[in-house]
């Protein structure tokens, strides 16, 4: 039993058993949970964490010095002279709190960009989701469509044969078999970058285990409500919800503080001291402070550029401000529109009506009421419907995962479906 269990480890080390969302849900939840894009950030706000704590610590540490010196004497003999001097800088100016204030603020823009980063992570997890379940769904069409169109080529080809069909027809079904075997190879290829696109999203490593190649991972998408209305003060609610704003208004508190910083280095930090001492004989105690004059260099460079980092800063979170306005309008504009197309083809029942062709058409070139050419004509005008169907439910999936990332918020995602 022991070596059972020591071979079955062994086995799990070589091919590691990988836990994949099977819901969009836990799709989400996961890259928000366990990505190395959210370690990092982690890592990176320990860093800010250990700067704070360096940029809050005094400037200068006293420094104790001590000489001690022998020295012979005119008059004959030597004296053993000392001297203990104990030196403190000063920061003048509020220096100190300056460099917190700033280190402060560039916690505050990498924590906000923490957060930014495991809203981005959800929304590619949601878009990963969406066109891996609908890629796998295309492939199944596209393979339904090789299926029959084989079918009918070996019928064809087996009636030429007999006698009872023409060369022509033969040429025909076999054109169409070809074309559709090529469709399905461009639906199995891009099902494979889907796949990969998915494990990445979710932070994962490997491949995704399926029953065989092309064969489905049993995602399953929710229905869309399209009744389903975004916020009336869109605009105020991703001006206010959105991370990477707040990490821009933050690196301007940082900017602001570095300019501040910059502006009264110029003004030179002092130094004090005290000695003790012998010499000759005779004690000594001596106090003193020394003062530099920024006349070769006055730091006025120095001051400029982080008064023109300042302004960067500031003009770009302007300008994200006003792009943030046009990305609602747009995000808006764009779901209405998809949600719009999408009721249109689930009240005229477009897929359910293109299956239907397809069948109808099968029945009745059995029967004898159309010939190869039409029922080619019928199969591919059904599939073609409903990979227009299968593309009108993407792009609404896609306008809804947009809306959610423009406003701030991706469980809008979730908002609105029917599972």
């Amino acid at each position: 039993m022991r070596t059972r269990f020591f071979l079955t480890g062994m086995l799990l080390c070589i091919h590691p058993i990988y836990a994949y969302a099977d819901s969009l849900q836990e799709a989400m939840d996961l890259a928000a949970a366990k990505h190395p894009m959210l370690q990092m950030a982690d890592q990176s706000i320990a860093a800010a964490r250990g700067n704070l704590t360096e940029q809050g610590a005094y400037a200068y540490n006293p420094e104790l010095s001590l000489e001690p010196q022998r020295r012979r004497l005119n008059g004959g003999g030597t004296a053993n002279d000392y001297y203990i001097t104990l030196s403190q800088g000063i920061e003048i100016g509020g220096k100190r709190g300056l460099r917190e204030q700033s280190a402060q603020a560039a916690l505050d823009a990498v924590s906000k960009g923490r957060e930014n980063t495991r809203q981005q992570l959800m929304v590619e997890a949601a878009r990963a989701y969406v066109t891996l379940s609908l890629a796998e769904q295309a492939f199944d069409l596209r393979s339904q469509q090789s299926e029959m169109l084989k079918k009918v080529s070996h019928a064809v080809a087996l009636q030429l044969k007999l006698g009872q069909s023409s060369q022509l027809d033969a040429n025909l079904a076999q054109s169409a078999y070809s074309s559709a075997l090529n469709a399905t190879t461009v639906a199995r290829q891009f099902l494979t970058q889907s796949r990969q696109a998915y494990l990445i999203a979710l932070g994962r490593s490997g491949q995704m285990q399926t029953q065989g190649q092309g064969k489905s991972s049993g995602l399953k998408l929710p229905e869309l409500l399209t009744s389903w209305q975004p916020p009336t003060d869109a605009y105020k609610v991703a001006l206010e919800s959105r991370p990477d704003l707040s990490a821009l208004r933050s690196k301007l508190a940082q900017s602001t503080a570095q300019a501040d910083l910059a502006s009264v280095s110029r003004i030179p930090d002092i130094s004090l001291s005290a000695m003790t001492g012998r010499e000759a004989g005779e004690n000594l105690i001596k106090f003193g402070i020394t003062i530099p004059f920024p006349v070769l260099n006055s730091h006025q460079g120095a001051y400029r550029a982080a008064l023109a980092q300042k302004e960067r800063v500031n003009t770009g979170l302007e300008w994200s401000t006003q792009q943030l306005r046009y990305a609602v309008e747009s995000a808006i504009a764009n779901h209405a529109n998809a949600m719009r197309a999408l009721s249109g083809i689930i009240s005229s029942n477009m897929q359910q009506n293109a299956e239907d062709t397809i069948k109808l058409a099968q029945k009745a070139y059995d029967a004898g009421e159309l010939d190869l050419e039409e029922l080619v004509v019928h199969i591919r005008q059904g599939l073609d419907a409903r990979m227009t169907a299968l593309e009108i439910i993407k792009q609404a999936w896609l306008a809804r995962i947009r809306l959610a990332r423009v406003l701030g918020h991706p469980e809008y995602i979730l908002k609105g479906i029917q599972s």
